[in-house]
């Protein structure tokens, strides 16, 4: 097993997870390669008492740079991270090379030589050269170990979006297979305390996703800003995991909220425990997902699942399951769409 790290605790990281799991009940022994060392409170805390024990299960943790050497002694290679790490071997081919590509992002960062992904990758490989020629070569390199291991590997996404947009880059025509989500848990613990009465639903807007740049959460607060300009009565909560890299994005969405008058409307929630996440799932009406163009969206899996109308946007791997009518073009619709429900 190949993944860049679990400690984010997103949804590649669920994925990598339920894998483990699912190699653990075939009675298969597995290894992992990874960047950091998993983070067992924090991923218990994310993830369930699951998690932990899934990993408890775990032969060895390798880094990149010690696992290369050795990669001829297993009989297949599954990369669970195949949308941002170009993981590659000259004995890789599609009978023992497994990647899953949750959308091809890599290869768009390398072509924008990213600075920020060109850190992460230089962290990968244990180097700390700053050199702009020898940052160009390497990201080079990296490119072409990326697009060698789409080629020479079977290749599984999460939607048709994401195969499309995989066939169209690298002509490689991928096998769809959605991510796992443990539809009953979400549901069970939502259907038995609304049987219980202990629960009613508010008018409140959840929102749950990693504190990145990258997922657009500043739409969310917009939308709230519309909502409360619109004399719509609801609240809005913004959780997900953050990090010390991203602490920056998180202040600057807080200001957002400050500025536009919404402290009373809008709160956050950061690494929050598994429990408490379920709880804010019963209790919220609405579930809005920020980020156009989302691979799948597991969390919209799982609000869904929880009860929750799900608002997301028309384009992406949501529009598969989710009823046009909850689909947003702009934030001006979704207020509507909120409106109405």
């Amino acid at each position: 097993m190949v993944h860049i790290s679990l400690n984010p605790r997103g949804g590649s990281e669920r994925l990598a997870i339920m894998t483990m799991q699912a190699l653990s009940q075939l009675g298969i022994e597995f290894d992992l390669t990874t960047y950091e060392k998993p983070n067992l409170l924090q991923l218990k805390k994310a993830y369930g008492q699951y998690a932990n024990l899934t990993i408890k299960k775990i032969g060895s943790v390798r880094t990149f740079m010690s696992d290369k050497a050795d990669l001829k002694k297993y009989d297949i290679i599954i990369n669970t991270h195949g949308d941002m790490l170009p993981y590659f071997h000259t004995n890789f081919s599609k009978e023992n090379a497994i990647t899953y590509c949750h959308f091809p992002l890599a290869k768009y960062l390398i072509d924008s030589n990213d600075s920020e992904y060109i850190t992460i990758l230089n962290r990968i490989n244990s180097t700390a050269k700053n050199n702009t020629d020898f940052s160009l070569e390497f990201l080079q390199l990296e490119n072409n170990s990326y697009v060698k291991m789409i080629k020479n590997s079977t290749v599984l996404t999460n939607s048709e979006f994401s195969r499309k947009v995989i066939l169209k880059t690298f002509g490689i025509d991928s096998t769809i297979l959605s991510p796992p989500v443990d539809v009953d848990l979400f549901r069970n613990a939502t259907m038995l305390l609304s049987t219980n009465n202990k629960y009613c639903r508010n008018d409140t807007i959840l929102v749950i996703s990693r504190f990145h740049p990258s997922k657009k959460i500043e739409n969310a607060i917009t939308l709230a800003k519309l909502l409360k300009q619109n004399k719509i009565k609801c609240d809005m909560k913004i959780v997900g995991n953050l990090s010390s890299e991203n602490i920056g994005y998180y202040l600057y969405l807080r200001q957002m909220v400050q500025d536009y008058q919404l402290t009373d409307l809008v709160t956050f929630e950061i690494n929050l425990e598994f429990s408490r996440l379920i709880s804010l799932m019963r209790k919220s009406k609405v579930y809005f997902h920020s980020l156009p163009g989302e691979p799948f969206g597991i969390s919209t899996v799982e609000a869904m699942s929880a009860g929750l109308i799900p608002v997301v946007p028309t384009t992406g791997g949501q529009t598969e399951f989710v009823p046009t009518i909850y689909q947003y073009d702009w934030l001006e619709q979704a207020s509507q769409i909120v409106d109405l429900h």
